[in-house]
């Protein structure tokens, strides 16, 4: 199911597991330089080596699900796993792929983990993976929107 052009709503994705494109861009270097900024990161290793930072990618991926993803209020970013497999060169063209897990729910929560990788484009290589998780709470509307408790 090619998901990569809609909006998901967590809780229509309980009983599959759903594969999202989640595109290719270029890694530049003023991209680094602004996460780097962003962050407080004042050494110079990564652009002295011509790498991007990894975890700027991670920040990337999880934007890009960010606006895939229509969670409701009370939802709670509550984990992520990073993995760095190799470094990434500033002008390398990459892309994101992700795997929306099936909803669990255990005492009163619904747990989504997303599960992505993110390859250069030229090579096929496999540069970083991660998993992130976020808590629902269980009394959202079945159609992704927050319940009215008013």
């Amino acid at each position: 199911m090619d998901l990569s052009h809609i909006l998901l709503y967590p809780t229509d994705i309980i009983v599959q597991k759903t594969s999202v494109d989640l595109g290719c861009w270029e890694v530049s270097g003023s991209s680094a330089r602004q996460y780097l900024a962003a962050v407080g990161d004042e050494l110079p290793v990564y652009e002295d080596a011509g790498f991007a930072p990894p975890l700027s990618l991670a920040a990337r991926v999880v934007s890009l699900l960010l606006d895939r993803l229509s969670l409701p209020d009370g939802a709670i970013h509550s984990l992520q796993d990073i993995e760095t497999l190799q470094p990434t060169c500033i002008g390398s063209r990459v892309a994101a792929v992700a795997d929306v897990e099936p909803l669990r729910e255990r005492g009163g929560m619904r747990f989504l983990t997303v599960n992505f990788s993110v390859a250069d484009v030229d090579s096929a290589t496999a540069l970083l993976r991660g998993r992130t998780t976020v808590l629902l709470p269980a009394d959202a509307a079945e159609d992704g929107e927050p319940s009215d408790a008013s």
